[in-house]
């Protein structure tokens, strides 16, 4: 029992501290944003489904079939998205994460590896625009 209180005194110690907490740079304690985009193959501007796309190697998500993709939960700060797919060369796009927000890399185009010769890429495609808000319809009114 003469070993109680030592064990008592090593836990408030570490307890005093946070016990790693009071560190913004521990997992668990960090601010967070998410990821967007889509994936096209750069040749024919027609989205990648099953792209594979991370933040480092926890955060990955796949591309679906219209190419969309979205991670959640990336930790704020400075990120590079890396995109990869079979038969394609890999990209890594850098993106600032801000906290509790969304970013966007737009599209992402990928380069086949094996391009035949004379074939060349395609200018992306316009960003496609949120449509315009409308004012909700009045309700018919009834006469009594």
């Amino acid at each position: 029992m003469r070993w109680l209180p030592a064990v008592l005194g090593c836990l408030l110690l570490l307890g005093a501290d946070g016990g790693g907490c009071s560190q913004p740079h521990v997992v668990g304690v960090q601010d967070y944003g998410s990821v967007t985009g889509r994936i096209l193959d750069a040749t024919t501007n027609q989205p990648l489904a099953n792209a594979l796309v991370s933040v480092g190697s926890l955060y990955t998500a796949s591309s679906d079939g219209m190419g969309a993709f979205e991670i959640a939960r990336v930790p704020i700060g400075q990120q590079i998205v890396t995109v990869r797919a079979p038969a394609y060369a890999t990209i890594d796009i850098p993106v600032t994460v801000t906290k509790d927000q969304g970013i966007s890399i737009g599209y992402a185009r990928l380069v086949p590896i094996a391009m035949p010769a004379g074939m060349t890429t395609l200018p992306p495609p316009p960003v496609p625009s949120a449509p315009p808000s409308q004012p909700p319809s009045p309700l018919p009114t009834q006469t009594p």
